[in-house]
């Protein structure tokens, strides 16, 4: 199973919660769905414990229940919407909880619902809000569930049974499509140049920076550096930062000193402290 990127100071959870993930999404879900993933977690209840994560730039549905009845400011179970979070995502978790949830691509909630990604941005609320009554009926069906295997099929078909009238115009919205590719070279460790990418999209930086702002709720530019800050976390916790200038230089960054600066203002440690297990 795929190791969760960006998941902050990864060996004090591994006691603490289990993480799942689906990367198999079927045609047409696959449209607008990156992936399905899940978390169960457990902690004494005399240790608290905060899960951090550096989130990828999109959007989540989610359908979460916790022992204590409130996560992010809700009542749950409930299902909820996760906008882009900007800066690191920090959870103190209940004794124990579930969550069953679904990645939307970069945009992918957009072309689907015309959702405006910037005022969801840093932001958690009802799914009714985004999604309608509808989605309420398919909560309490995955809520009640335990099979997480079923859980998926459950959320699979609702966002099937959604998307199948809307199928033809996501398919063919040029903007989603260029933000879509975009996003894919973004990820790859190799790209740190923003005029680089746009031109391999085939587009200005300009138009680019347009579709993101409708479609991601972010720069592309910011998109980018949140990849490879992404990347340098998980190459210090795979212990491949020994040479921070080297780590530096290979992500784009102009010295140590400007990626000390981006680390620190995301992770709230310098890259030195993180690697020695220091929190904020």
């Amino acid at each position: 199973m795929p190791r969760a990127k960006g998941i902050l100071w990864p060996a004090e959870g591994q006691q603490v919660y289990d993480v799942g993930r689906e990367e198999s999404v079927p045609a047409p879900v696959s449209l607008v769905v990156r992936h399905l993933w899940n978390v169960r977690w457990r902690r004494p209840a005399d240790q608290p414990f905060a899960s951090s994560v550096v989130s990828n730039p999109i959007a989540h549905l989610t359908f979460e229940d916790a022992v204590g009845g409130r996560l992010h400011g809700h009542e749950v179970p409930a299902p909820l919407v996760h906008g882009l979070v900007s800066r690191v995502f920090s959870v103190e978790l209940p004794v124990a909880g579930r969550v069953t949830g679904v990645a939307f691509h970069p945009g992918g909630l957009t072309a689907l619902l015309g959702v405006g990604m910037r005022e969801l941005a840093d932001t958690v609320v009802p799914a009714t809000r985004v999604f309608g009554d509808g989605v309420g009926e398919v909560a309490r069906a995955v809520l009640a569930e335990p099979d997480e295997g079923a859980r998926r099929e459950i959320v699979l078909s609702y966002l099937g049974e959604l998307l199948g009238p809307q199928q033809d115009r996501v398919a063919g919205d040029p903007a989603y499509s260029v933000v879509r590719a975009a996003e894919d070279l973004m990820r790859q460790r190799d790209q740190v140049s923003l005029p680089g990418v746009a031109e391999q999209v085939s587009v200005s930086p300009r138009t680019l920076q347009r579709m993101f702002s409708q479609y991601v709720g972010a720069s592309p530019l910011w998109v980018l550096r949140r990849y490879r800050l992404q990347d340098a976390a998980s190459l210090i916790d795979a212990g491949e930062g020994g040479n921070l200038a080297d780590l530096a230089a290979s992500l784009g960054f102009a010295d140590q000193a400007h990626f000390t600066r981006a680390f620190t203002a995301l992770i709230g440690v310098p890259p030195s402290g993180y690697r020695a297990g220091a929190r904020p």
